[in-house]
């Protein structure tokens, strides 16, 4: 190695920049340097598709800033989590000169490409970082003064950092100040985005003043469980990723006894907190308000006309209702029936086998590939209907192939070099908020666009207006009538009232067992019902609305689990949050 690479680092360069010099000189870098690595186009553009995060929050944010990075000759630079920059704004003066820094979008400033530098540094460090002048790696980037922070996820992933850059003869003060701020609203904002119809908010802080604003501490809860914080949060609790998905309410506060407004809160890093906890969003509806069966009848035919012209269609609608239900009906009725109905569930497949699924391979694409290789979803659609259920849960990497497949309608089986034609139209389903995930940067913004072409929703089964005949129909279907079985009156009332989460997937499980159960030529009635099915209050008789001192009660007595407060009450949990939140706006 010449001698110029084992130059050493200046006197008096902090510890973790002497770190970051040695992991330089590792990767084979000198100081004389002066490549500026950068990708193509195309990547820049995919890159820019996969955060959405730097659109949907951080644009808002350097909007409000442009007044502070114009009026001193600093830009605002923004990578995502390799060190790729995405975007970069501020002083028109500064920006112009920081293009022989290699500052513009599709420039790479990981360590491994340009050795210690403020974001290249910063993801390595996990942590804010400052360089300035000389302390820069290479000896090219030693014109600068840079102070870079991580933004991380609700999720506790990093998904890229904010840097700001001057002049290494003109550092701005108050940088590190800018720029943790910046950064902390990013984060609050998207914590408190990732809220969904079964998540909802924990907001903590020492100060009861401080709640509200960008500076609380931020948990996100399914139920009892956790699922991401802001970073404030995560470094409070010190929370990883690894706890999301596994810490409940109780190991972090053990005497939780929650309650809609303003409380304290005793938690298990023996400190006290203000609490305040926000309810789950509201379900999204997409095209409007509940469908009456009627009209999901009419929405039903416009989407047969929308599959016909090979239009994306995407159906939304919570577990069980029967979206691939739909999906097989309308391919069954339109003209793509004569090519074959390909169904893919996004969320069963593990992640590293759903590129072959869709796409196909050539033998010996990959170890424990079939000897005879794979056509791939895609071309067995091929003239007919490409059904991908769950497509919310599709890794963000697979959404930039499957993109260009849908734009180009080719494809490239894994470890081929041929390239096919393919013509079927698409259809998805999901029971996510595509655009929240759109707004959380685990959705592209492009793909939803492409996907969406037309929207249809099915209502839950709680939302139709005739569960009765509904009911008595599927007891037919299900061969009654052969069994000279019949129901009684009070048990359809009592099934059409229950809440069935699990939609008509679960209703129909419940009459399947019903009839196993059941004797030829029998009547079923209450005595045959589940437990908790038949000591339900009957629903032809209106029932008591809880006065809030008792859903206060029953939320204390659950300890905070909304679904069994709502048992207690005897009504379910969606009705308990509509109450709640209803009493919330009403003050």
């Amino acid at each position: 190695m010449p001698p110029r690479a084992l130059s050493l680092a200046p006197a008096g360069l902090p510890c973790l920049l002497e770190n970051s010099w040695q992991r330089s000189r590792s990767y084979g870098l000198t100081r004389d340097d002066d490549a500026q690595p950068w990708v193509a186009t195309s990547m820049l553009k995919d890159a820019r598709a996969e955060n959405g995060w730097v659109n949907h929050l951080a644009a808002p944010l350097l909007a409000r800033l442009r007044p502070e990075l114009t009026s001193h000759p600093s830009i605002m630079v923004l990578s995502d989590a390799t060190g790729l920059v995405l975007e970069t704004h501020g002083n028109r003066d500064f920006l112009q000169k920081a293009q022989r820094y290699a500052l513009a979008p599709g420039n790479l400033w990981g360590e491994h490409a340009r050795g210690t530098n403020a974001i290249g540094t910063a993801l390595a460090l996990q942590r804010h970082c400052e360089v300035s002048g000389g302390e820069h790696y290479l000896s090219r980037n030693a014109g600068l003064f840079c102070s870079a922070s991580p933004v991380f996820r609700p999720d506790g992933q990093i998904a890229g950092v904010l840097d700001l850059s001057t002049p290494a003869q003109a550092p701005r003060r108050d940088a590190a100040a800018l720029i943790r701020r910046a950064v902390c609203q990013i984060e609050h904002e998207w914590a408190t985005s990732a809220l969904g119809a079964d998540r909802w908010l924990l907001s903590l802080h020492h100060d009861p003043s401080v709640l509200g604003s960008a500076q609380e501490l931020l948990l996100i809860f399914a139920d009892q469980t956790l699922l991401g914080a802001n970073k404030l949060a995560m470094d409070e609790f010190s929370l990883t990723p690894q706890h999301f998905g596994e810490l409940s309410l109780q190991t972090l506060f053990p005497e939780a006894g929650l309650q809609v407004g303003e409380t304290t809160l005793d938690a298990s890093n023996t400190r006290r907190y203000y609490a305040r906890q926000t309810l789950p969003a509201r379900r999204y509806i997409g095209r409007g308000a509940a469908l009456a069966q009627d009209q999901l009848a009419r929405e039903k035919e416009k989407a047969l006309r929308i599959v016909n012209a090979g239009i994306a269609l995407c159906v939304t609608g919570e577990t069980g209702s029967g979206k691939e239900y739909l999906a097989r009906e309308l391919y069954a009725r339109s003209q793509w029936r004569t090519g074959n109905f390909v169904a893919i569930n996004c969320a069963a497949l593990p992640e590293h086998l759903i590129e072959s699924e869709l796409f196909g391979y050539v033998p010996g694409a990959f170890t424990g590939a079939s000897p005879k290789g794979y056509i791939g979803k895609c071309r067995e659609a091929d003239g007919g209907v490409l059904f991908l259920d769950e497509i919310g849960d599709m890794p963000l990497a697979l959404q930039t192939r499957l993109l260009r497949v849908l734009q180009e309608k080719k494809v490239t089986p894994l470890g081929a070099n041929s390239v096919y034609d393919v013509n079927f139209t698409l259809i998805c389903a999901t029971h996510q908020d595509l655009a929240a995930r759109v707004q959380a940067g685990t959705f592209r913004e492009d793909l939803l666009y492409r996907i969406q072409e037309f929207h249809l929703r099915i209502p839950p089964l709680r939302e139709w207006q005739n569960v009765d005949g509904f009911i008595q129909k599927l007891w037919q279907e299900l061969g009654a009538t052969s069994r000279g079985l019949t129901l009684s009156a009070e048990v359809v009332a009592t099934l059409a009232g229950r809440p069935w989460p699990g939609n008509v997937r679960q209703l129909l499980s419940q009459l399947r067992v019903l009839m196993a159960l059941a004797e030829d030529g029998d009547c079923i009635t209450l005595a045959d019902l589940p437990p908790d099915i038949a000591s339900s209050p009957p629903p032809t008789l209106p029932m008591a609305v809880a006065a809030p001192q008792d859903e206060q009660s029953a939320i204390a007595e659950a300890r905070g689990n909304m679904s069994l407060a709502a048992k207690k009450l005897g009504i379910s949990r969606s009705t308990l949050y509509r109450r709640l939140e209803k009493r919330q706006a009403n003050g």
